[in-house]
């Protein structure tokens, strides 16, 4: 297994009802059930939609770790580009293309589709319902009754927005913090007092009573 990824687990133990699992290791706890909410979706859709259409997505490993390497660095996902396949269809030929998370996300003109659009048509083609459509739709009528999954829509938008630079990552969030604290120096010091203002701030907003906007001045 690709550790830094994924990891194939197996059963705790020969007696356990539990089977083999695929654990995905890139993904970090949230501040908030909305964001915890759109990576697990968005995750879940996108495997079972690998496992009922056979999709590929192997890239050499020599790439994932170069991906991984560029992940670290700050603001990755706006500045940075990743190896990704030019195409997942399952019998599509095994070429990859350096792209921006926007683009492996949200598509590229001309290029790679984005995920995203594969995961709505994987919608339409097991529900009947193009979510996106329907999304819009609930939004010019509130009281607008929907399917369950069209609520999905909410999420997907919080990782689109994400990958366009329109909402911020935790760990941009969390710098702008500090670095508009009053007490900060722009030392590299992050004082007990900037701390412990960071985390009143990360529970106010977990436990919804404030918004990352609200901070951002």
């Amino acid at each position: 297994t690709n550790w830094n990824n994924v990891r194939f687990k197996p059963p705790p133990n020969f007696e356990s009802d539990i089977g083999w699992r695929v654990e995905l290791r890139t993904i970090e706890a949230q501040l908030t059930a909305e964001e915890c909410t759109a990576f697990s979706m968005f995750s879940y859709f996108v495997a079972e939609m690998i496992i009922k259409k056979e999709l590929n997505l192997y890239i050499p490993i020599s790439k994932v770790d170069e991906n991984m390497q560029r992940a670290h660095k700050r603001d990755a996902i706006l500045t940075e580009k990743f190896w990704f396949r030019k195409s997942i269809d399952k019998d599509s030929p095994d070429e990859w293309e350096e792209m921006t998370i926007d683009e492996i996300h949200n598509g590229k003109e001309g290029g790679f589709v984005g995920l995203f659009s594969h995961v709505y048509n994987f919608i339409q083609e097991e529900f009947g319902v193009d979510i996106q459509k329907e999304w819009q739709r609930k939004q010019q009528n509130k009281e607008m009754q929907v399917a369950k999954i069209v609520e999905n829509m909410q999420f997907f938008d919080i990782l689109r927005k994400r990958a366009k630079g329109e909402l911020p990552t935790i760990a941009r969030w969390m710098r702008g913090f500090v670095m508009k604290h009053p007490k900060y120096q722009k030392d590299s010091i992050v004082h007990p007092e900037i701390a412990s203002d960071l985390i009143t701030a990360m529970l106010a907003i977990s436990d919804g009573h404030k918004t990352y906007h609200d901070f951002s001045h």
